[in-house]
């Protein structure tokens, strides 16, 4: 979930993050995302992966006996967590195999589907998984913008069938929205849509190019005036006013206690960081894990080893991704651009809100950029979306 969209938290939950951040210092496996294939039942206009028709043959695609094994040495290994995404999950005819095995062998699991293939049969045999969520994608509380971003006729009506279906059976459902240029102005229908499914609701204002690196699901991101109206909708400027980001602090958790493991048996560090530590046909998960350099290599990254990150005067206001800079500049230790500009939406929410002063810099590394790799409407915006674009050009200036 976004920082903007967080909320309080009660002590259990608090106990369990303790728990977390200790694996983390000592590199203990805890949670491993499982993508279990590239084919799926929808084509979305804004998904960072290359998805296969629902039937295509996939050689490469890890069998059935081979997860059965992998789950075992996930076992082993003491993980607790187990996300199984794809693509769509429910294309994969063993699915239910390999999922009843990982309930076996007592994994905490969640499950990411599109819910259209979810008829009652389906919903039985998932409520029996125990899992501990179901997160269905929903793109709009309006079936024609949902279905035109899935290029699927009817999937709005079959995600909510899904929704239905599996709260009727006492199972937990997420409904996560990636906010787009056509639904941003949504948000509170979509937060009260889930409420009336009986669904938690989470967003992310992220859209990023394609691993393969296009940049066509760039056409649906945020304009920098959708930012600044989602952040003085949701933004909490406590949490960020007292939001501190030390030299010495990690952006985020990569390489410490999680993993990434693609239809193929390649074991990645996140989804977003496609930097290989190994393949599960080649070596154990423990070999991985316990022997990779990719790990340590990882790992060490802090803000001082970034060369402009480190000295930006908007560090304590952004959310950095070192997978989104791979992807945008081709270095994993450059400025993400998509953060830059949460950053300074950020930054404007907060003037607005006479949190920070009104003159208070805009990073050097921003002040230079085009208007083009700003996102194409920081600078360019400014008429059509009036006060808040002049603000910043004067400030800047």
């Amino acid at each position: 979930m976004s920082v903007e969209g967080a909320q309080s938290e009660p002590s259990n939950v608090n106990l369990y993050n303790q728990i977390i951040d200790s694996t983390r210092k000592r590199h203990r496996l805890v949670s491993v995302h499982w993508e279990m294939t590239y084919r799926c039942n929808e084509k979305c206009t804004h998904c960072y992966l290359d998805v296969l028709p629902p039937n295509a043959k996939v050689p490469g695609e890890l069998a059935t006996n081979e997860c059965i094994r992998i789950l075992d040495e996930m076992a082993e290994l003491g993980v607790l967590n187990l996300t199984l995404s794809g693509g769509e999950i429910f294309a994969r005819h063993d699915f239910f195999q390999i999922a009843e095995y990982a309930r076996i062998k007592g994994f905490l699991l969640r499950l990411f589907t599109n819910g259209i293939l979810i008829k009652p049969e389906m919903a039985d045999r998932i409520a029996a998984l125990h899992p501990y969520a179901v997160e269905l994608s929903l793109y709009s509380t309006q079936a024609e913008v949902h279905d035109r971003i899935t290029q699927v006729q009817r999937s709005w009506e079959l995600t909510m069938r899904a929704f239905r279906l599996l709260h009727e059976r006492g199972v937990r459902t997420v409904m996560k929205t990636p906010l787009m240029r056509e639904n941003v102005r949504e948000i509170f229908a979509l937060e009260k849509l889930a409420k009336e499914l009986g669904a938690q609701f989470k967003f992310d204002p992220t859209i990023t190019a394609k691993d393969s690196g296009a940049l066509d699901p760039l056409e649906h991101r945020l304009t920098f005036a959708d930012l600044v109206w989602l952040f003085e909708q949701k933004m909490d400027t406590a949490a960020w006013i007292d939001r501190e980001i030390k030299p010495e602090a990690h952006t985020c958790g990569i390489a410490s206690n999680s993993m990434l493991i693609d239809p193929s048996g390649n074991v990645f560090p996140c989804v977003s960081v496609r930097s290989k530590a190994g393949n599960v046909r080649d070596q154990s998960l423990r070999e991985i894990w316990e022997q990779s350099p990719v790990w340590a290599r990882l790992g060490a990254i802090t803000v001082n080893e970034l060369p402009v990150c480190r000295t930006c005067e908007l560090r304590n206001l952004c959310v950095r991704c070192h997978g989104t800079a791979q992807t945008e500049q081709g270095d994993l230790l450059a400025p993400s651009m998509v953060n830059c500009r949460e950053a300074l939406a950020r930054r404007q929410v907060l003037i607005d809100r006479q949190a920070l002063p009104f003159n208070y810099p805009i990073p050097s590394h921003l002040q230079a950029l085009s208007s083009k790799e700003a996102g194409g409407d920081i600078l360019t915006n400014k008429v059509q979306f009036g006060e808040h674009n002049t603000r910043i050009i004067q400030v800047n200036c």
